[in-house]
């Protein structure tokens, strides 16, 4: 039992380190903790949630606390916290713990959210208004090392190697192998050395390049942040960030670092990497939460790798690299591989399945040859190089290597993977959500109609028109009024330019500011005039955007646009040539006519107001209503086409869009979204309360949900989810965000894309033309039809030579095939055209074809029974060819006979697997297979040379050949084949069963 200390005692505020020689661990010592239960349960669970602490047990019994950690913690830090806990207090409140030092706070584990933004500043010594300074920042960073979180360990390749060297099939070869030297046979021993070299070194190279791949599929460039330096606001690499130093946050950014909110303005962020929330959480700096509050409650922190989704603030970063959530969860899993994909996992039941049917056939053989009186050692061999020979080693493997192999030919079609298992995912999408404006429309804007004091004007070129006339000076007077508006309420940036003027904003901002331009406004003046004092964003529940300005007279001015009859809703005056005169009940339903007439042209349409004298941007009310503005955005070209080949590929297409339902209704009407069907549309104002079993009945009936917010855009691809449909949805902006990380299959369109879509998606599309979502699909379910034709050629192939040695040995016919001749067979036939059919170009009609059931195993029943089948006619062809010449008495003729025709048939079933749904005869006229060809060459010539060369000839117990067994070779080899392929036919005609497309009903909108 340890004493406590009469020292001890009269230090009792103090903890003590009593033994701290081996690394990672520590015992501390306090006297606060002796026979005090609570303290005990306070400690523990204070210093637990410390970065680095891996457990903690404290004794009431002894006052003391055995710790176990690793870095950032250290014996001093735990020492500290424990003093802090045991009297009481949380770690992070000590005045010792302050006392010790920049960032002391930090390293005993500070609970940033539950303190205040001024104790935050003065335990991390930094100032929130100025940031650090360069001294500051340098000693940081050389302290805490660059903000850059750790990644998985690439395998080496000696540990591919070793891996391929403990699986089943090798452990059943060394024992073949341990055999054959127990019996004297050290060539044979050589022979399985070779055969398992050979087959290691092609699996470590290709598994290598498939890692080499998938790692290469998260590799990002620099990301750029913003924080506050010697008081100026500077742009600097993310890694760059230290503890202390203040980000600015902006809408659309990606965080980029853990810190404590110092400024929030209407904040939400998209936390889903990190707490698998899809919602955007809202963010307040000014909260103040308990010690124990978990990380996705923590409303006043913002966390590396989550996204701005709207609003904006200002944080102080508290921690960077491997000791922010992120790094930590990463650090966690470095370790791991990365988890198997769905189709890795099914062919390693596939293997186990084969592992299990091939050892009881395998069993069969032995207890045939034992009961006949062959010899021990020798029925053994055979046995074991049986069931090598019998179960295609390294399926899940093989899965990898295609589905790296996918990746590569879709990027250099401009379809960038950023998640293996989104290859396999995409061959099995049903629907598509489709949002508009840049994926369906150009990315591009133009404001061309106006409506104004009950007027109805075109904006072309420069020139504001009514009735095809220039219009009078009030009616220009007011659309400069409205741009002016416009222009203010924007977060689009305007910068001045020897052609006019630069505008880096969204497609919607850009058509606004240069439609003010043309008439003669000066953004960059403008702004400079009128200061933004609030603004209130547009986000979920709100689709409009206020801004207070303060001019430079001192006036304030309120200003708002956004959806029509939003805006409209909140005015009490409209502007006329007269000025400002009441909102009469005419003017009010003149204004809905006109906004619906401009949608139901295809329109995008805004309602501007504003308030002289200022107002709350947050709840506005009696605004002076300004007009309308309708921006046409011009349909792709490649659209309609694209849309068409997805129909007939059986995917349903949704149009998913915040515009107006008339406006989404006319632009899905001449895209025919339906399909020639009736076409139905659903409102967001419909579903907003909806219950969410509601919801998921609806959703499968909408071709178009119109006024969509972002939450409604996530609601609307999880009920589509919940109907049983894989959801691909496709985005470019922040907004698009949680529908995009809710999909089965996020596709951000990457020309003009944001760069939180193009973070959180699965797939990136080089440019935003339709064209590439159909490319993709196309070389997903290309990529997944690979992987089946690999897994049928090698179960086949494999199961012919099953047959081939069970059909002898029932029958007591000897032996057709050696051991080594069985090993040859795994090494000529397998590894080559297997991988070569995994680089099988997409089949001409991929896309005629329905989505494949995600929750039907790859190979189902009666694909099972199609590959026996083809396994059973080349056995049963290369048995006759056997019996044929002598087989029932043996002879070495007879097995050359059989090995080189099972080996010519397995070559020519390759070719046949090409297609799954034509058989070798189709082969003639068909586009080559340039690679399969080739690796069938090589193994056609090691083929010859194992006949040829004197040395493979003894080693395999190859007999010559007379001209009549070439021809009972070739005989086997091309008779086996045409069997196949005229079964194979005759199934498919017989067997074959229509298809039913889903129906997308009739059109109206509900």
């Amino acid at each position: 039992m340890q004493q406590i200390s009469f020292g001890d005692i009269l230090d009792r505020d103090k903890a003590r380190i009593v033994h701290a020689a081996v690394p990672g661990r520590v015992r501390l010592r306090h006297v606060g903790l002796l026979l005090d239960g609570d303290a005990k349960e306070r400690v523990e669970k204070a210093l637990g949630r410390l970065p680095g602490v891996k457990s903690v047990k404290a004794s009431a019994r002894t006052g003391s606390a055995l710790v176990y950690f690793d870095f950032p913690a250290t014996p001093e830090s735990l020492a500290a916290a424990l003093e802090a806990a045991a009297g009481g207090a949380e770690a992070v409140a000590a005045p010792e713990i302050l006392a010790q030092g920049p960032n002391a706070a930090f390293e005993t584990g500070a609970v940033f959210h539950a303190a205040s933004i001024d104790a935050v500043a003065s335990w991390l010594e930094t100032r929130p208004a100025a940031g650090l300074t360069a001294p500051e920042v340098a000693a940081r960073l050389a302290k805490w090392g660059p903000n850059e979180t750790p990644r998985a360990e690439r395998r080496s390749a000696m540990a591919i190697f070793a891996e391929q060297m403990t699986s089943l099939p090798i452990a059943l070869l060394a024992a073949s192998a341990a055999m054959s030297l127990a019996t004297g046979g050290v060539a044979d021993a050589v022979m399985i050395a070779a055969v398992v070299l050979v087959n290691a070194g092609i699996a470590t190279a290709t598994e290598r390049e498939a890692d080499r791949t998938i790692a290469g599929l998260m590799d990002e460039g620099p990301q750029p942040a913003t924080a506050i330096r010697d008081g100026a606001r500077v742009s600097i690499r993310s890694s760059e960030l230290t503890i202390g130093d203040i980000l600015v946050i902006e809408r659309g950014a990606f965080i980029p670092a853990d810190a404590r909110l110092i400024e929030s303005d209407d904040l939400s962020v998209n936390e889903s990497p990190l707490t698998g929330e899809a919602h955007p959480a809202a963010k307040d700096a000014h909260a103040l939460l308990p010690p124990d509050t978990v990380v996705s409650d923590r409303r006043n922190m913002i966390f590396q790798g989550t996204a701005v989704t709207s609003g904006s603030g200002a944080a102080i970063v508290t921690a960077v690299g491997a000791m922010t959530e992120m790094g930590r969860i990463q650090e966690l899993l470095g370790a791991l591989r990365p988890p198997e994909t769905p189709i890795q996992r099914e062919l390693g039941e596939v293997g186990r399945e084969l592992v299990i049917v091939n050892g009881l056939i395998c069993a069969s053989v032995f207890a045939l040859g034992m009961m006949r009186g062959h010899p021990l050692a020798q029925t053994l061999r055979s046995a074991i190089s049986l069931a090598v020979a019998a179960i295609p080693e390294g399926l899940p493997a093989v899965a990898t290597t295609t589905l790296a192999i996918g990746i590569q030919h879709m990027r250099k079609r401009k379809v960038f993977v950023r998640k293996i298992d989104a290859v396999e995912t995409l061959g099995a999408v049903e629907v598509v959500g489709l949002d508009k404006t840049g994926t369906l429309t150009e990315n591009r804007m133009a404001a061309v109609v106006l409506h104004l004091d009950g007027a109805a004007l075109e904006l072309r070129n420069g020139r504001l028109l009514r009735g095809g006339q220039t219009a009078d000076d009030a009616l220009c007077e007011q659309a400069r009024k409205l741009f002016e508006t416009t222009t203010l309420c924007s977060d689009a940036v305007a910068m001045r330019a020897e052609a006019g003027y630069e505008i880096d904003g969204t497609p919607t901002e850009t058509a606004l500011l240069t439609g003010g331009v043309s008439l003669g406004v000066d953004p960059v003046e403008l702004r400079l005039s009128a200061r933004v004092l609030a603004s209130a964003a547009r986000g979920d529940g709100r689709k409009r955007m206020s801004t207070l300005h303060e001019t430079s007279e001192g006036a304030r001015l309120l200003c708002v646009k956004g959806d029509p009859l939003e805006v409209l809703a909140r005015c009490a005056k409209r502007r006329t040539a007269a000025g400002a005169v009441p909102m009469e009940e005419a003017a009010h339903a003149q204004i809905v006519k006109a906004n619906t007439r401009m949608a139901g042209d295809a329109l995008r349409v805004l309602g501007v107001a504003c308030l002289e004298g200022g107002g709350d941007p947050r709840d506005e009310a009696d605004l002076v209503w300004l007009g309308l503005v309708g921006m046409a955005n011009p349909v792709r070209t490649s659209a309609r086409p694209a849309l068409k080949r997805l129909h007939r590929a059986g995917v349903r297409t949704v149009m998913i869009t915040g515009d107006q339902s008339a406006t989404a209704f006319a632009v899905a009407r001449g895209l025919d979204l339906a399909d020639g069907g009736e076409l139905r549309v659903l409102e967001a104002g419909q579903i907003a309360n909806m219950p969410p079993e509601l919801l998921t009945a609806l959703a499968a009936q909408p071709h178009v949900f119109a006024r969509v917010s972002p939450v409604d855009k996530l609601n609307i691809v999880k009920a589509l989810q919940a109907n049983g449909h894989i959801v691909a949805m496709t985005g470019d902006g922040v907004n698009d965000g949680p529908a995009l990380r809710a999909a089965d299959v996020g596709v951000a369109m990457g020309g003009e894309g944001g760069d939180v879509a193009r973070r959180v998606a699965d797939i990136v599309l080089a440019s935003d033309d339709m064209d590439g979502i159909v490319e993709a699909i196309r070389l997903g379910r290309a990529t997944y039809a690979n992987i089946r034709k690999v897994l049928r050629y090698l179960v086949s192939t494999n199961a012919s030579e099953t047959f081939v040695m069970l059909g002898a040995a029932l029958v007591d016919a000897g032996e057709p095939l050696t051991p080594m001749q069985l090993l040859w067979l795994n090494l000529a036939t397998d590894a080559l055209p297997a991988l070569a059919l995994g680089l099988e170009p997409p089949e001409a009609d991929v896309l005629d074809q329905p989505p494949h059931d995600p929750s039907a195993p790859i190979l189902g029943p009666a694909d099972f029974r199609r590959v026996l089948r083809e396994g059973s006619v080349m056995g049963v062809a290369a048995l006759i060819g056997y019996f044929s010449v002598g087989g029932l008495v043996g002879g070495s003729r007879a097995s050359t006979v059989t090995f080189h025709g099972l080996t010519l048939g397995q070559l020519l079933h390759a070719v046949a697997s090409r297609s799954e749904t034509r058989g070798l005869m189709a082969e003639f006229g068909r586009r080559p297979n340039p690679k399969l060809y080739g690796g069938l060459a090589i193994s056609v010539l090691m083929q010859g040379a194992a006949q040829f060369l004197p040395p493979t000839r003894r080693l395999l117990g190859l007999a010559p050949l007379a001209p009549g067994d070439l021809l009972r070779i070739g005989a086997v080899a091309i008779g086996s084949s045409i069997v196949n392929d005229v079964v194979g036919r005759a199934e498919d005609r017989f067997g074959a069963h229509a298809r039913i497309p889903r129906p997308y009903g009739e059109s109206h909108v509900v």
